[in-house]
């Protein structure tokens, strides 16, 4: 629920409990369509020396980013699977056995995948050889994506590096093939098209939650506490629904083992820019924008914070008739010669707009707070409780 106040002050408020129970069933199929877009699968099988299944066995899988540490035991076919909720999408996968050398995996999301593979065959103790020297082609690294893909999907890391504004959810969008942004909107709205749709088509949600059309700042938490941004351009998914558009899907951080945190300064200002202008009707605006985050564990492996907020001002000209220059006008439908004619009819009537002293600049005080709690009730349960809000006082 994000109730709404609209006069000289507007707050926004949402909070949202969000329960994630990660049930594993026999088929891998099946529990890979119950979990979310931040679960990993780990899934494999663990061979001997002949190739035979080797039940019994323990498995451990450590996040290579948040340093947690999950474990599970193969079935009589050898089989193993391990749920991570949140967990990086980089693992470490480890299998020691008695009478075996240890064996160490290492598996990444590359795209999308629904289950990441890792199977072991162990063998005896590793025996010193002389090294060998083997000269070949390098085989270019994979993108990470698929060229027939229809997403496009941006860690938070990548957000940083971007020459954009990591809370303009616009300019995102127009990273995506097929996506064009629209004349006259701004950051605070889904103001694009993808494939000439209006942008009342489009949807964004967090943590799989909608946020409706009105992303209320941008992305509405700090960019800190993003994890990862997904622009979706089609409804094939059977996961997706409730646009026709597109859909702007962020996840949030969560806390890890290790204690850590960031912090950013954003400064956006006309006078810095190569051809600056002061006309309010050209959209040119200063921001001033503060953020940061920090998380870590309470109880290793066990129970995890993590906290972020945001400060930001925007400050724009205020358009009217005394501002405005012909051009201005006539992009409004407005001849200036009727706006000179009404001026002189004021100024006739002893009335002087020029005289009065009003405020030139419109000023948008924006505030962002999230906090965000992740319990592991066991080995496949996760409780996650999530409450952020946003508060926006505007004045002249």
């Amino acid at each position: 629920m994000n109730p709404e106040i609209s006069k000289s002050k507007n707050m926004r408020y949402s909070a949202t409990l969000c329960l994630f129970l990660l049930l594993a069933l026999l088929g891998g199929s099946k529990l890979a369509a119950q979990v979310g877009s931040t679960t990993d699968i780990i899934r494999g099988q663990v061979t001997g020396l002949a190739g035979e299944a080797m039940p019994g066995v323990t498995v451990s899988a450590t996040s290579t980013e948040t340093g947690v540490r999950r474990t599970a035991t193969t079935n009589a076919q050898g089989r193993y699977t391990i749920v991570f909720p949140d967990g990086g999408g980089q693992y470490q996968v480890q299998v020691n056995v008695t009478g075996f050398a240890g064996a160490t995996r290492r598996v990444a999301r590359v795209a999308d995948e629904d289950v990441l593979e890792a199977n072991i065959s162990l063998g005896t103790t590793a025996t010193a050889i002389e090294g060998i020297t083997v000269n070949a082609r390098r085989t270019p690294p994979p993108s990470g994506r698929d060229p027939a893909a229809t997403e496009r999907a941006v860690s938070g890391e990548a957000l940083n590096r971007l020459p954009v504004d990591p809370a303009d959810v616009t300019a995102l969008a127009t990273l995506t093939p097929g996506v064009i942004g629209l004349g006259g909107g701004d950051s605070l709205q889904l103001a694009f098209s993808v494939l000439g749709q209006g942008a009342d088509a489009n949807q964004m949600t967090l943590d799989g939650v909608s946020f409706g059309g009105d992303a209320g700042g941008g992305l509405g938490v700090p960019q800190e506490a993003v994890r990862s941004t997904r622009v979706i351009t089609n409804t094939y998914d059977v996961s997706q629904g409730q646009f026709s558009g597109g859909q702007i899907s962020t996840t949030t951080r969560g806390g890890t083992n290790n204690v850590s945190g960031s912090f950013s300064y954003l400064l956006r200002d006309p006078a810095l820019q190569w051809t600056a202008t002061s006309d309010p009707f050209s959209g040119a605006f200063s921001q001033n924008r503060f953020s940061g985050g920090i998380g870590g564990p309470i109880i290793r492996d066990k129970l995890f914070y993590f906290g972020s907020a945001a400060v930001q001002r925007r400050s724009s000209g205020l358009r009217s008739l005394m501002s405005a220059d012909p051009f201005s006008l006539q992009s409004l439908g407005v001849d200036p010669d009727s706006v000179t004619r009404f001026l002189s009819l004021l100024n006739s009537k002893g009335i002087y707009p020029t005289g009065v002293r009003a405020p030139s600049d419109q000023v948008t005080d924006s505030y962002t707070l999230l906090g965000r709690i992740d319990y592991n009730l066991t080995q496949l349960h996760t409780l996650t409780l999530r409450a952020n809000g946003n508060w926006t006082d505007q004045g002249a």
